[in-house]
């Protein structure tokens, strides 16, 4: 019986591991004033631990890298879900992040708080 408890203490905390790491993330982006999709490329640094997932996501949009920090960051088996508040000049914007991490992939969606549709995504483990 203990043999069997420490298996699924084991299984459980490898779950979690399984997230750990840094991630390049790519989606598609269309631009509304000239009409082109883009393709942008974000940075995820995850920590795992007991059901909770920490870490920031940095975008390297614009001239320089903003960090944020990975807010409600939840870890249920594969499942990962967390919210970032992008700081703009006029407003911040909320966004959810969802997804389910498969080896060194996570596939998932990025949706902006007040928006129909989401952005899907794939990330790659770097580390």
């Amino acid at each position: 019986m203990k043999k069997i408890a420490l298996l699924l203490c084991l299984a459980v905390a490898t779950s979690f591991a399984a997230a750990d790491g840094r991630w390049n993330a790519e989606f598609k982006a269309n631009n509304k004033k000239t009409g082109t999709e883009t393709t942008r490329v974000v940075s995820l640094e995850l920590h795992a631990s007991h059901g909770t997932l920490t870490g920031t996501v940095t975008s390297s949009a614009g001239k320089k890298a903003r960090p944020m920090a990975i807010r409600n960051g939840k870890i249920d088996g594969d499942r990962i879900s967390f919210t970032t508040v992008q700081k703009g000049k006029k407003a911040e914007q909320k966004f959810t992040w969802e997804g389910a991490v498969q080896g060194d992939q996570i596939s998932g969606e990025r949706k902006r708080d007040g928006a129909k549709r989401g952005q899907p995504f794939v990330a790659k483990r770097q580390s």
